[in-house]
């Protein structure tokens, strides 16, 4: 892992002593149009810097908790596939059973080396992916791993019927045609009906948390690579994490922030306050 400065804010404790750590993976794949997330792992921890870190809705403090932050896995400069390699090998080094991981991404192509070290360790892995998009297109300009395919290759390591897929609001005709086993888009169901139907499936196993920031509407997040109208304001977003208290979430990332289509910051720190929010929910004291 490369040593990184800042870190996201709380994370004092040194590696070994975490029970939580956060990971950058700052790669970005084939990109058509606003390009940058490969800086979002900086962008979240520099954005980190100006939240609290403690939630009043919660009574609950980062503080308390034991957190390390690892840095950022190394990347080649090679193909994508060969990128992701690297990272899920530098991902294997480090993980142990009952440790909780926060991965900063990267586009959202991030998720698949987290979800293929974790699906070989943890039996039953469920994951539930927060998005504007399904990303499950077989490939996007001749391109397999890609931010607009990230979820066809985590299909690909955990069974479609293990992945549920909630707010999305766009794709090509073939994703929304698809049908997928657990897709629930915003044309047909609303995030938090949705998220409360496929609770009792959740609560009986392990799960694994995948928020992409454009979930969000552009007015709350305009730095990403893909902004789309319609889309959730934070408090959404907090309320659909409430809602997994409970749950054994085993890890969780948020990706796409891309601050090159931000100016003012204000992306990244929505998704540290959101980050914020779901540690404390899921693993605060």
């Amino acid at each position: 892992m490369r040593p990184v400065s800042p870190r996201f804010i709380a994370c004092t404790r040194s590696p070994d002593e975490a029970q939580v750590v956060f990971f950058g993976i700052p790669f970005e794949g084939t990109v058509n149009l606003r390009k940058g997330a490969d800086r979002g792992p900086l962008d979240l921890r520099l954005a980190s810097d100006s939240i609290e870190t403690y939630s009043p809705a919660l009574g609950r403090d980062l503080e308390d908790l034991a957190m390390a932050d690892l840095g950022d896995c190394e990347l080649p400069d090679a193909p994508p596939r060969v990128q992701l390699e690297a990272a899920r090998e530098e991902i294997r080094r480090f993980w142990r059973p009952g440790l909780r991981s926060v991965m900063l991404g990267g586009d959202h192509t991030a998720t698949l080396p987290v979800i293929e070290v974790l699906a070989a360790a943890v039996p039953g892995l469920r994951i539930l992916h927060f998005d504007a998009h399904p990303d499950t297109r077989e490939e996007f300009l001749g391109e397999r791993f890609c931010y607009a395919s990230a979820m066809a290759r985590v299909m690909e390591v955990v069974p479609p019927e293990r992945v549920f897929q909630v707010g999305m609001r766009t794709g090509s005709r073939e994703e929304f045609e698809r049908r997928l086993p657990n897709f629930f888009p915003v044309t047909a169901i609303s995030p938090g009906d949705a998220v409360r139907g496929i609770l009792p499936e959740l609560r009986r196993h392990p799960l694994y948390v995948t928020i992409d920031i454009d979930v969000l509407d552009p007015s709350e997040a305009p730095g990403t690579g893909s902004p789309e109208p319609g889309g959730l304001r934070v408090p959404e977003v907090v309320e659909l994490i409430r809602l997994l208290q409970g749950c054994d979430v085993v890890g969780t990332d948020l990706v796409e922030v891309a601050h090159a289509h931000d100016p003012s910051g204000r992306t990244g720190i929505a998704g540290s306050w959101i980050l914020r929010e779901a540690i404390l929910t899921w693993w605060g004291k």
